[in-house]
């Protein structure tokens, strides 16, 4: 553009020079000085139309034509329909329908129909009626799967087993029962006495979320619940409570109800032995009949095998206790039950040892009793403790008794860890 707009300058300077030069020819200019101004206009006008039909120009098409490519060169811009293309990105969001994937998801949501398992485990693995545990030759309890499923043992519970009871002074054992529900309950509950497993009968009325505890020896009483327990000031001083639910409406919740604990404490010495009761649950619904059918299916099943972790016997301590009881009782006829214990102990490098022994109606039996339960025997100070009853199932308790610093003396109750279900049946005059 700047050789054209110097070409127009240049022209507008020949015309005005043009049109001085012709006003300065006229007669008028030289006698009276004065240029002509319509001559001047004249020129200019005359010079501005032979520009505009000059054949010369270079601002001509040609140079818009010259530009036009440029703007074609803008054309390459194409970029809209090459965006257009990229607009065929659009089909790529059909991820969207690969969105529907959240369907399979909804899918797996059905996994809540897994839920419905529980009711599936409570029901088969239960019963217990199942073939026992094989034993080896040399009478060493064999470590297969134990079938069945053991009981919670610490819910609340329709049926609880007391297995250590001890009245002989200065031996004294205080037992709380706890009502866990909002309404007032019933137990029927038997003391068994070790020598001849003479059972003395009570039963005990809760009110709602009630706790009741008293002393084994002295016993208690309350004329306005029914409440009337008997004391064993005269009982032959060791034995086992057993308590159940006498449910006043068929439903389990009306069953469930009952937690129990034992205080075992000698008055001279100081030792004090704690622990929790054996709870079975009822897990049909019905009326309490008297007959505790631990079975699977109306109760939960007597464990197959109890584990303890138990400290061996040592030279200058006293010895610990091993008690054990029957899970199957009849107090109708009050027949002794009677069974043998098979035992394993397995030491700290897994080397296995063996024993047994027989006991009637229940057992309280030392360590050192047992020449496998002591330090010098198996070699280590623990031991892993595997008792079964084979005639019947157990429940069963460790009292240890071990030095502590300065040579004090230590108790603690050890309660077992149940293994597998076996069915058992308890029956209430």
């Amino acid at each position: 553009m700047r050789p054209a707009r110097t070409m127009q300058n240049a022209i507008i300077s020949v015309a005005l020079a043009a049109a001085l030069g012709v006003g300065g020819a006229g007669p008028a200019f030289g006698q009276t000085g004065l240029i002509d101004w319509s001559n001047v206009a004249r020129a200019l006008g005359n010079a501005l139309r032979s520009w505009r039909f000059s054949p010369y120009p270079k601002p001509t098409p040609t140079t818009a034509v010259a530009e036009t490519p440029t703007r074609a060169g803008t054309s390459t811009r194409t970029a809209p329909p090459a965006r257009t293309e990229t607009s065929t990105r659009v089909p790529t969001r059909t991820r969207t329908p690969s969105h529907t994937r959240q369907p399979t998801r909804t899918a797996t949501e059905t996994r809540t129909a897994t839920h419905t398992r529980p009711p599936t485990r409570t029901a088969t693995p239960r019963p217990t009626s199942t073939p026992l545990p094989p034993v080896t030759n040399d009478g060493q309890i064999a470590f297969g799967v134990a079938e069945g499923i053991p009981p919670e043992q610490k819910l609340a519970s329709a049926f609880i087993v007391l297995p250590y009871i001890v009245t002989t002074p200065p031996f004294n054992t205080r037992i709380e029962l706890m009502n866990m529900s909002n309404e007032q309950i019933t137990l029927q509950c038997f003391y068994v006495r070790q020598s001849d497993c003479i059972e003395v009968g009570f039963f005990v009325s809760l009110t709602e979320n009630q706790p009741l505890s008293w002393s084994a020896y002295d016993g208690t009483s309350n004329v306005l619940t029914g409440t009337a327990v008997p004391p064993l000031d005269t009982f032959d001083g060791f034995a086992e409570l057993k308590c159940a639910v006498d449910a006043s409406r068929p439903e389990l919740r009306a069953h469930n109800v009952l937690q129990g604990r034992a205080l075992v404490y000698d008055a001279e010495s100081g030792e004090t032995v704690g622990y929790g009761a054996v709870g079975f649950q009822r897990l049909s619904p019905g009326s309490y009949t008297g007959v505790v059918d631990l079975d699977g299916f109306t109760y939960e099943s007597c464990p197959e095998r109890l584990h303890f972790l138990a400290l061996t016997r040592q030279s200058g301590v006293p010895s610990s206790t091993l008690i054990t009881v029957p899970c199957a009782q009849d107090l109708l006829t009050q027949t002794p039950t009677e069974t043998v214990v098979q035992m394993q102990i397995v030491n700290e490098f897994e080397q296995v040892f063996s024993s047994s022994y027989r006991f009637r109606c229940m057992s309280k039996q030392a360590f050192s009793s047992f020449i496998t339960l002591s330090k010098s025997a198996v070699g280590t100070d623990t031991v892993h403790l595997i008792i079964r009853g084979v005639s019947t199932p157990l429940i069963s308790l460790i009292v240890d008794r071990f030095a502590g610093q300065n040579g004090t003396l230590h108790t603690t109750a050890n309660e077992p860890f149940l293994e597998g279900g076996r069915s058992a049946t308890v029956i209430f005059p």
